[in-house]
């Protein structure tokens, strides 16, 4: 078990999902049951063509032919997806300790720090909608800057821990059930959500309209071209299939955003955290979820990632690659009124 995993409980969170996930599968055909889900086409291009990658919790893991996007392959039906956000299974409640743990609330502290610091100079003020926003972190961090802030949470206790803890407005409500006017937004965030969405092309493009000209749609999702999921493959945590319907990466989510309405040039994407722990222990045959390990590591390597300026560079060159775990995005709106001048 990792350090981080144990100061967050994320080791309690995962093992209760694998086994919540187990429930799903029918033991005749290793896969789930047939009446909990359903064949779709790409769900950025529509193709039907595909190719299958790997099976995972009785999940097909599958690329799409045409426009290269990694989805799951049947899913489970939108109303599956919808009662899972809203339940308050034990896998549900885990999840929410996790998040709510001081070291998962640290992390995602710099992380927002980052994104407001980009933001500052081209959106100083203005109102934010976070959608799928969790406890509320992001948004009292907006609050406190002086921005407006609204949010979307389903799930009921995430929603009124944001509520009753950070004192900031969510509403608990899909994006679609919203009436929102065209340009109604300064900055809309999806931390850790677009992964999840059945819908991704339908929703982002209601992100598109309802954003103001010159605003930012921001946010991050696991990065399937990480060195992480490039070495581990299905065993990296990333692929689920249950609630990790699309694995995007710098690519496809470009493509996904052009397709919307957003143009390439606007579109500023990174990565961030490494997984070295998951990494090192993997190139050693030890459990990538274990503690750090490095004595199997061969000299030279060993002593280069365990020097702090090895490593520095090591990281730094990920960060370049865009090799991190997750990838961010910054995409913004084209703004009509300076284009015109």
């Amino acid at each position: 078990m990792s350090t981080f995993d144990k100061k967050t409980k994320g080791d309690i969170y995962f093992a209760q999902r694998d086994k919540e996930l187990d429930k799903l599968i029918d033991s005749t055909t290793g896969k789930v049951y047939a009446h909990l889900v359903k064949k779709i086409n790409c769900m950025l291009c529509e193709s039907p063509d595909y190719t299958v990658l790997f099976t995972k919790n009785g999940f097909d893991f599958v690329r799409c032919n045409k426009c290269g996007h990694i989805y799951v392959n049947p899913q489970l039906s939108e109303e599956s997806i919808t009662a899972h956000y809203n339940d308050n299974s034990k896998t549900t409640k885990l999840c929410q300790n996790y998040l709510s743990s001081k070291k998962s609330m640290e992390l995602r502290s710099k992380l927002y720090k980052d994104f407001f610091s980009k933001l500052k100079e081209g959106i100083p003020g203005g109102n934010i909608l976070d959608i799928g926003c969790s406890m509320g972190q992001f948004l009292k961090m907006g609050k406190d800057l002086g921005y407006e802030v609204l949010g979307l949470e389903l799930n009921e206790e995430a929603a009124q821990r944001a509520k009753k803890k950070f004192g900031v407005p969510v509403e608990r409500k899909l994006l679609e059930e919203c009436s929102f006017d065209d340009n109604s937004f300064d900055i809309i965030s999806m931390f850790g959500v677009i992964e999840h969405l059945p819908n991704p092309v339908e929703v982002i493009k209601d992100v598109y309209r309802i954003l103001k000209p010159g605003g930012a749609f921001i946010g991050l999702c696991p990065n399937v071209n990480s060195l992480v999921c490039m070495v581990l493959h299905q065993s990296s945590r990333t692929f689920d299939g249950r609630m990790h319907l699309s694995y995007f990466s710098n690519q496809t989510i470009r493509y996904l955003f052009t397709k919307v309405g957003f143009q390439n040039k606007n579109i500023e994407i990174g990565t961030c955290y490494t997984g070295k722990d998951s990494l090192l222990n993997y190139f050693q045959f030890l459990d990538p979820f274990g503690d750090e390990e490095v004595k199997y590591l061969p000299d030279k390597f060993r002593k280069f990632i365990t020097d702090k300026k090895g490593w520095k560079k090591f990281e730094k060159k990920m960060s370049e690659l865009n090799l991190g775990l997750k990838l961010t995005f910054i995409a913004k709106k084209k703004n009509c009124r300076q284009i015109s001048k």
